[in-house]
């Protein structure tokens, strides 16, 4: 909160507490020099109970009442700060694997969809000016979440996703890919890029993804790939009859570390390999550093006026001391 006038609190409140001073300190005081102890009989017959008190108590609500009037001269002010990009950021498509081999537990205590999501979700809210997006995919690819600069909902999105949204399971990296193009081939920002997010072998799609990463290209789209799990293989919890819950590691569900990489080259990206939880949160920090724009920033101030509130108050408290005084408090002296 800030004070359009301010001066007037310099000037008035002051005066306000040498007056209470005057009457209620000094004045008092002189008064007393010269006063007599009243007889016993008189104090006998002096008012009981909280009305005293109370009758008493009502010079403060006018002082406070006036206090809060200076305020209100003042003119109270609240203020909303909002930012302004003068430049376009960077169009960032975030491409997620959702297939069921992302319920992989090598990534203890989180498994790789719950690391993907933790990281993926700190990271959007890294980008403070950039507009993201997020598309999903497995057997198939859809978009989960179109381009926008709203990163509290953009994160919300990013928590709910689950595996198997798509309801086909599958690695179609190639249609990942696509979709996220046509999220950006017509952006005029000065930098395009997509985060291609998975721990599978593309096995299913209309497009392979060398086919759609020279598309990318074309449009002037630069795709960072990021391998994740555990060169040994995808780590599963199983029900076992007989040993009850247990892991068991499948060395065949790897990342085609090789198609990943070509994928990235031919868009001059990257491709990086998170194999656990520190890993991942380095990658996207890498990626965030590399893909960086110097953005003019404008900020403006909204300010509210208050003083209707202070005046308001004031007012009621004056309202209630008239009332009082004339109504319950009428017969003490």
């Amino acid at each position: 909160m800030r004070f359009a006038n301010p001066e007037i609190l310099l000037i008035f409140l002051p005066l306000l507490a040498l007056a209470y001073l005057y009457i209620n300190v000094f004045k008092k005081k002189s008064f007393s020099s010269f006063a007599r102890f009243p007889k016993s009989f008189i104090l006998k017959k002096s008012p009981q109970g909280h009305k005293p008190v109370l009758y008493n108590a009502l010079k403060y609500f006018r002082y406070i009442a006036l206090a809060l009037i200076i305020v209100a001269f003042a003119r109270p002010q609240e203020g909303k700060t909002f930012e302004q990009s003068q430049d376009q950021g960077i169009d960032i498509m975030i491409a997620l694997d959702t297939s069921s081999s992302m319920s992989s537990v090598d990534f203890k205590p989180l498994d790789r969809m719950q690391t993907a999501k933790k990281v993926t979700e700190e990271f959007v809210r890294m980008r403070k000016y950039d507009r993201i997006g997020l598309v999903v995919f497995s057997g198939l690819a859809f978009t989960q979440s179109p381009l926008t600069t709203d990163k509290e909902s953009l994160a919300e999105f990013v928590k709910n996703v689950n595996i198997g949204d798509t309801n086909l399971d599958g690695t179609a990296i190639g249609s990942a890919i696509m979709t996220s193009v046509n999220r950006l081939k017509d952006s005029q920002a000065k930098s395009k890029i997509i985060i291609l997010i998975t721990d599978g072998i593309n096995n299913t799609g209309e497009i392979d993804p060398a086919t759609a990463s020279k598309i990318a290209a074309s449009f002037g789209i630069k795709i960072y790939t990021i391998g994740v799990g555990s060169p040994d293989g995808a780590v599963y919890t199983v029900d076992d009859p007989f040993f009850g819950k247990r892991e068991i590691r499948r060395p065949e569900d790897k990342i085609n570390e090789a198609s990943l990489k070509e994928i990235s080259q031919n868009t001059a990206g990257e491709y990086f390999r998170a194999v656990d939880l520190k890993s991942f949160e380095e990658i996207m920090k890498r990626i965030d550093s590399l893909e960086k724009d110097e953005i003019k920033v404008t900020q403006f101030t909204n300010y509210n006026e208050l003083y209707k509130y202070f005046v308001l108050i004031a007012f009621i408290m004056l309202f209630l001391a008239v009332l009082l005084e004339n109504t319950y408090l009428r017969k003490l002296p």
